[in-house]
């Protein structure tokens, strides 16, 4: 078997699965497969997807499943910065060639050579510094700024946007032949929205993780909690998904997550609207209670008695002639 071969055999039988990437979405799974045949080789990729998708996470498991992994792996994102930082950054400079450089400083083409480079929302990088990346990934030869110094670099590309650079292409405000150049194979990482079936794997990750950093005792979620957060849209994605379960586990008295803990702005307690009150005006036509169960009775009595007292939780318990630890326990498992 070759070394090739040995590498992809290697890819499947772990699943391609990395820290912080989880899925089992046909969608997923499909990008996976891409990957792990991608991975062993020199060939450039490209990450399309909203922010916070996980684009730089599968750019890491590209590079840890290829022939590079032992060399550096260096990020850097386009967004924010102008192109003579930019060129700095990448291409490094010599001593004295503008205000501030008193030493010599390598790139990141120098830093990671023999590894992988991974630009991260690219399509937002100055015209101008897209011809200089062109030249560099067609020659393989780097020029410090203020340098006549040349140095020969093997590097892999791995890009990402958020933009459309085709659209980009026809508006002028991205290189055609670049795009063709750091294009190679292209996969496209759905929104979470779109693949709600994976929330769950990363709920459970992310509380793992999370208990773990800090120490937490917070094992679990309850199954109530857990059915509000995979039908919320997440239009943050993986990164909003991350930080919330962050935050619920850092505020979380209990030893699993529940819907008390969600943050407001992912989910509201709902009002309670009684359907029946006995006694009252309002409550005049009965409701037929015949082939109910004794849990949805339990469920319907506890909201129509907090709607009658006002949602006060010792008057309500008193009613219903149980602790307020009780009624307690019981709004969170019926998630009222």
């Amino acid at each position: 078997m070759n070394t090739n071969n040995i590498i992809l055999s290697q890819a499947k039988e772990s699943r391609f699965e990395f820290e912080g990437v989880k899925g089992e979405s046909q969608a997923i799974q499909k990008i996976f497969e891409v990957l792990r045949r991608v991975a062993p080789t020199n060939i450039s990729v490209m990450i399309e997807g909203e922010s916070g998708t996980g684009k730089e996470l599968l750019a890491r498991a590209v590079h840890n499943n290829s022939r590079r992994k032992d060399k550096p792996f260096r990020p850097i994102n386009c967004a924010g910065l102008s192109e003579t930082l930019l060129e700095s950054e990448l291409f490094g400079h010599a001593k004295g060639a503008f205000t501030g450089a008193t030493t010599d400083r390598k790139g990141l083409f120098e830093i990671a050579d023999n590894g992988t480079l991974f630009f991260d929302e690219i399509g937002d990088m100055p015209l101008n510094m897209q011809a200089k990346l062109l030249r560099v990934l067609e020659d393989g030869i780097v020029v410090p700024v203020g340098s006549a110094r040349q140095i020969v670099v093997d590097i892999r590309v791995i890009s990402a946007t958020n933009h459309d650079l085709r659209k980009l292409i026809e508006e002028n405000k991205f290189r055609q032949d670049l795009y063709f150049r750091i294009k190679g194979v292209s996969i496209s990482v759905p929104s979470l929205r779109d693949r709600p079936n994976d929330i769950p794997d990363f709920i459970d990750h992310f509380i793992s993780e999370a208990s773990a950093e800090i120490g937490a005792k917070v094992k679990g979620i309850t199954d109530s909690a857990r059915s509000i957060m995979v039908k919320y849209a997440w239009p943050g994605n993986i990164r909003q998904l991350r930080n919330c379960i962050n935050t619920m586990v850092v505020m979380c008295d209990s030893d699993k997550l529940d819907v008390l803990d969600i943050p407001p702005e992912i989910h509201q307690v709902r009002r309670l609207e009684p359907r029946f009150i006995p006694g009252t005006e309002s409550g005049s036509e009965r409701i037929n209670l015949a082939g109910m169960s004794l849990e949805e009775l339990e469920k319907q009595a506890i909201i129509d008695t907090l709607a009658k007292t006002g949602n006060n939780r010792q008057k309500a318990a008193e009613f219903l002639g149980i602790g307020e630890r009780t009624l307690y326990r019981k709004i969170k498992e019926y998630n009222l």
